[in-house]
């Protein structure tokens, strides 16, 4: 077979060949993004579970979600920072007014600051991406 015994061009077969293409691709980017998007939609869902627990008192659920040690925060120290008696008082609403990385990147968890009942010193929260254990941030 010579180049001028070459086979015609197919049309169909260029188009369907190019759809799958472009399907590949737009697949590739869709896992991308989501892969990239997954640990801050876990982390609100989880951020918002906890403050919906608290604002309904569900005070033994939010420790729950909280997910903290009982050797080395009680209940009692939970009740301290988040019950009625708390520096925020009783929570009634909050916000969610950012969701980001730590400051240097490559970390283990998120930084959420959070509004609680309008006052404007958020509550500055670390959330592990692969637990969804939540703590103060610290820093």
């Amino acid at each position: 077979m010579t180049l001028l015994d070459a086979a015609p061009f197919d049309r169909a077969r260029a188009r369907r060949r190019n759809l799958a293409i472009l399907i590949a691709v737009l697949v590739v980017l869709a896992g991308v993004s989501l892969y990239l998007y997954w640990p801050y939609y876990q982390t609100r869902r989880t951020v918002n579970h906890f403050f919906d627990a608290l604002v309904h008192g569900n005070f033994q659920e939010a420790y729950y979600i909280w997910q903290a040690n009982p050797k080395s925060y009680s209940m009692d120290s939970f009740m301290k920072d988040w019950g009625p008696g708390s520096a925020w008082g009783r929570i009634r609403t909050y916000s969610i007014q950012k969701i980001t990385e730590p400051p240097g990147g490559h970390s283990t968890g998120l930084v959420v600051l959070v509004r609680i009942n309008g006052i404007h010193t958020d509550a500055r929260l670390w959330v592990e991406k692969k637990s969804q254990e939540m703590s103060f941030y610290q820093f």
